[in-house]
């Protein structure tokens, strides 16, 4: 389903009276108003996924602002690059510097039913306008943005850290034998960039892109294991056992007998893997697999990897949100956070 096949545009449709005027819809709560103009049918929009009805809020705003120019996280969402669910804002590009800063969303869903109040509970995103000298468009489908390069870098230089690296683990995977700091378009716009700590913390990120990290919960959960200082693992190693490939894993902690005799430990080498549960129970991965089936093959692979004597590690988002539980985890499969990562540890 295309859901921007069901954005109603009232500027382009007679308002007539009847069951079928939008003003009336909208009273009801029958649809839903993204802004001034916009609506959306309120049942789809509370059935959307966030992508989705984020994607449907920069086509109203397109729609009803035809010369919007979108960057940051915005722009790299509209070129594919995988976000951390979907940015916190419309994200503008402005060649002023009046009416920057962030604006409240529009979005306005009216009716007592349960329909509206999921909607409203919902919500839409707020306009963040970022000023930009000499903007020079590209385009990407029906959105002009600013360069993949320069968004990026804006996202380096302001966003968190975890939604830092996962676009630019995104950007890396473009092209993977590149490392970001070595193309010249990176380069330049950290280099452009007003602010020297802006500077440090964007070459900081993007050296720490890798483009083995498969998905925003891979690169989350890599971001926190950097802030709490634990070692960062090796990605996608593949693991073999007596009856041949066993499979790839997210996480892997090679661990040399040196480091061992350090911590005073025995040699455990965990590996890790990230459960997006979409990978069960949505059909666009499942491929209309059985989720049961796919949870069997899941645990007969886990069963290889403990019979290796590698000690598994499973993360999930609800983990990556609760950080005292994501570090008991990483610590129960006998890693350690090392250095001044270890006294902010022992403090929370």
């Amino acid at each position: 389903m295309d859901p921007l096949g069901h954005l109603i545009d009232t500027s382009r449709r007679e308002l007539q009276g009847g069951a079928s005027d939008p003003r009336r819809l909208f009273a009801s709560g029958a649809i839903s108003r993204l802004r001034r103009g916009f609506y959306v049918p309120t049942d789809l929009w509370v059935s959307l996924e966030v992508h989705d009805r984020f994607l449907l809020v920069l086509a109203a705003h397109a729609q009803a602002n035809p010369d919007t120019v979108f960057c940051g996280e915005t722009a790299l969402f509209l070129h594919g690059i995988p976000t951390v669910k979907a940015p916190v804002a419309v994200e503008v590009a402005t060649p002023t510097t009046s009416r920057l800063g962030v604006r409240p969303s529009t979005f306005e869903a009216r009716g007592d039913g349960c329909l509206a109040a999921k909607a409203r509970e919902l919500g839409g995103h707020p306009i963040r306008r970022h000023h930009h000298d000499d903007i020079e468009p590209v385009t990407v489908g029906e959105f002009a943005t600013v360069p993949v390069a320069l968004a990026l870098v804006e996202v380096l230089a302001a966003g968190k850290f975890a939604r830092g690296l996962t676009v630019a683990d995104g950007v890396l995977r473009l092209q993977p034998d590149v490392p970001l700091l070595d193309r010249s378009d990176v380069v330049a716009a950290i280099s452009n960039l007003p602010h020297r700590s802006h500077r440090l913390r964007s070459e900081l990120i993007a050296g720490l892109a890798r483009s083995g990290a498969e998905s925003p919960g891979e690169s989350v959960g890599r971001a926190l294991m950097h802030l709490f200082g634990f070692p960062e693992p090796k990605l996608q190693v593949a693991h073999y056992d007596a009856l041949g490939f066993v499979g790839r894993t997210d996480y892997y902690w090679g661990q040399s007998e040196a480091e061992c005799a350090v911590h005073s430990r025995e040699r455990l080498d965990p590996v890790g893997e990230f459960d997006g549960w979409g990978k069960y129970f949505r059909r666009t991965m499942t491929r209309g697999e059985d989720p049961r089936e796919i949870i069997r093959r899941e645990k007969r692979r886990e069963n290889r990897l403990l019979g290796l004597g590698h000690p598994v590690l499973r993360l999930d988002w609800l983990d990556l949100e609760r950080p005292a539980q994501f570090r008991a985890k990483l610590r129960a499969v006998g890693l350690r956070p090392t250095g001044s990562a270890a006294m902010a540890d022992k403090r929370s």
